[in-house]
């Protein structure tokens, strides 16, 4: 007479759960060498954040087709003084506007305000040292991206700004100036 291990369901519970907890374990191992990107600061948008006193500048590009020629300032202000705040905007020695964040409250910067530099003096794609002036804080200086007026940013492009082409064409300039 032979003699065949015993399964009973008590024993098939206990080695699932054994199997379980094994795995779970070795599964969990994983997010050991990943670190949590809650842990770590990052930009979440294509824009630089920074903050001014107490104004929050948030997701801020610059919108501009070609080196040299306009550029539109794109993202958010935030005030979060019990005062008024004039913002003041310029690049390369030019002016780019002046907007007022009234108090609490915030001003999105290419929807509700378009505010346009005359003049920037990078190409798509490099990064622009955008001045930006309040009376509290004095002139301070960040670094935007210079973006393209395609896709998400394509009804941001400023009113004299050329279109995005790969080469300016004689024939291609001519017929962007007449529709002017």
């Amino acid at each position: 007479m032979t003699t065949a291990p015993v399964t009973t369901p008590r024993r098939r519970l206990r080695a699932a759960l054994a199997a379980a907890a094994i795995g779970t374990t070795l599964l969990g191992g994983c997010a050991v060498f990943s670190p949590m990107q809650t842990d770590e600061d990052y930009q979440a948008a294509d824009g630089v954040n920074a903050t001014f006193g107490d104004l929050d500048v948030r997701g801020v590009v610059v919108v501009s087709n070609a080196k040299d020629s306009e550029g539109q300032i794109v993202g958010q202000l935030v005030n979060t003084s019990n005062e008024d705040i004039d913002v003041s905007f310029a690049a390369d020695g030019g002016e780019g506007g002046q907007v007022t964040v009234d108090r609490h409250s915030s001003l999105a910067l290419g929807d509700d305000t378009a505010l346009v530099l005359p003049k920037v003096g990078v190409a798509p794609g490099d990064v622009l040292q955008l001045q930006v002036t309040t009376a509290g804080t004095g002139v301070n200086v960040v670094q935007v991206p210079v973006l393209p007026a395609t896709a998400y940013y394509e009804s941001h492009k400023p009113a004299g700004a050329p279109a995005v082409t790969e080469a300016a064409t004689p024939s291609a300039s001519a017929s962007a100036s007449a529709s002017h």
